[in-house]
């Protein structure tokens, strides 16, 4: 499609000379379809009027550079544009082989009204199948997307997603996907996924091929989806932080956030909570998946699913769980997935804070699952009424040391536990969407003076050097559990 001429003045507001970037105001239908597929130049923008509705997909192409990326966005006062793609279109928003695009403000959704598969839709949908290379600079920020298809599963379609396809070399890099609202959608709520990004391991070693760099996925509120609320693929040292994650999988079984083919993934100040149904594996928090290496799942708040967190035992290594709060989840708090494998290498999990009122009846390892090569160590097993480990429990190279138990026996290979009330400030108080920047609603974990596990904590080398609340954990005098 070739760039639209200056003197066609269907929605051009500025073009104060040739070569110069151009601004599209788009007020009415008729201007969203002329505009629906523009080239556009560095710097340009399209800008939706607020208070419109719009029927139709917004597919506009081009490249814009460092300094000059092309925008999306709204303009005028009140409520945001919307975009309805009304199931007819792959999205609402689609981006072909982009760099430098920046989009914030809209409102979108893609379905016919009925909960039925309407097939692989999307409502923002950034898509490289034709240009191999690195491709840049993709911010999605501060848009509404929900509606999407009928509440069905399927891990690549859903509200937000990043694909690379049929490529062998191409990667992203610098995509931010921040402060969005993504509810009621099917298949998952963000995701990304590439034909050529993996991580292979090998013994002592590992291999990894076109990972995304800079990835930045924080701030977002996604609620209600068919499958996970998000996966996290092929990236390098990727970040997803303060994000919230409720009522996952409504439609098919998937942890609420998992990564996949990833090397250095933090997963750190989310909450997760709802992720409750039938069908017996993948229905926790957080779940650090196969193909990965050096991942951290820290500083985070997971309550009322099936379990806190998932281990897959498939090759995964260096998995690092520490400084959570686990707040009754229902089943269980941990879940090792793939029960015949035994390729999880290296997993330490310490100063986590488990808490489990009475009335519940759960497991420490969810479905008799066995656990595998892993270190507990400094963590708080809190049962109000009587606590389980699961059948399996004991498992296979699986050492505890220096926990506190209440409610429950200390684990057999525990050689130095603590048992008795943690005295928390006041536990169980916790409600849903708290403030993550701060994650000072979970002040009521903090241990008494009293307690057995103030200064009763073990010193661990490489800790992170904070608790949850960024109380700074020095020196050989440190808690057990989650919080200073």
């Amino acid at each position: 499609m070739i760039r639209q001429n200056i003197y066609i003045s269907i929605c051009l507001l500025t073009l104060s000379s040739i070569g110069q970037a151009a601004e599209y105001r788009v007020d009415t239908q008729r201007k969203f379809d002329e505009v629906s597929s523009i080239e556009l130049r560095p710097g340009d923008s399209i800008l939706l009027k607020s208070g419109q509705t719009f029927a139709g997909m917004l597919a506009p192409t081009g490249q814009g550079v460092e300094g000059k990326p092309i925008r999306v966005t709204a303009y005028g006062k009140g409520r945001r544009p919307v975009i309805h793609a009304q199931g007819r279109h792959v999205a609402g928003l689609l981006l072909k082989e982009p760099s430098y695009w920046e989009v914030d403000g809209l409102e979108i959704t893609n379905t016919n009204g009925t909960n039925e598969d309407q097939g692989d839709l999307f409502g923002i949908y950034v898509l490289a199948d034709e240009t191999e290379g690195v491709h840049r600079h993709v911010y999605i920020d501060d848009c509404y997307v929900h509606d999407v298809n009928g509440m069905v599963a399927g891990k690549r379609r859903g509200g937000i997603h990043v694909h690379i396809r049929k490529l062998r070399s191409a990667t992203f890099d610098d995509l931010r996907i921040t402060n969005n609202v993504v509810e009621n959608v099917g298949g998952v709520g963000i995701g990304n996924d590439s034909s050529c990004g993996k991580v292979r391991l090998f013994p002592g070693r590992h291999e990894s091929r076109n990972l995304w760099t800079r990835v930045y996925v924080a701030g977002n509120r996604v609620d209600s989806t068919g499958r996970n609320n998000v996966i996290a693929r092929v990236s390098k040292d990727a970040v997803y932080e303060y994000n919230t994650l409720a009522n996952s999988s409504r439609q098919s079984t998937g942890h609420s956030i998992f990564c996949f083919n990833t090397d250095g993934m933090k997963i750190q100040y989310n909450e997760a909570y709802g992720n409750r149904g039938e069908g017996g594996i993948d229905r926790g928090g957080i779940d650090a998946d196969y193909n990965c290496v050096n991942t951290f799942i820290q500083y985070n708040y997971s309550h009322d699913n099936n379990w806190f967190c998932g281990i897959m035992k498939r090759p995964t290594r260096n998995v690092v769980i520490r400084y959570n709060i686990s707040q009754n989840d229902r089943e269980g708090i941990y879940f090792y997935g793939f029960e015949n494998e035994r390729k999880a290498e290296n997993v330490h999990v310490y100063n986590n804070t488990h808490f489990v009122r009475a009335g519940l009846d759960v497991e420490v390892f969810a479905n008799g699952r066995t656990p595998v090569n892993t270190r507990f160590e400094n963590n708080i097993f809190c049962f109000e009424g009587a606590g389980q480990w699961g059948r399996k429990a004991v498992g296979i190279n699986t050492v505890f040391r220096n926990n506190l138990y209440f409610n429950i026996d200390p684990h057999p290979s525990d050689t130095q536990p603590i048992v008795g009330d943690p005295r928390f400030t006041q536990p169980g108080q916790t409600a849903t969407r708290i403030d993550l920047t701060t994650m000072e609603d979970l002040i009521g974990y903090r241990l008494q003076e009293e307690s057995p596990g103030r200064d009763s904590g073990i010193s661990i080398r490489n800790s992170g050097e904070k608790d949850l609340l960024r109380t700074l954990v020095v020196g050989g005098r440190v808690n057990v559990g989650a919080l200073e």
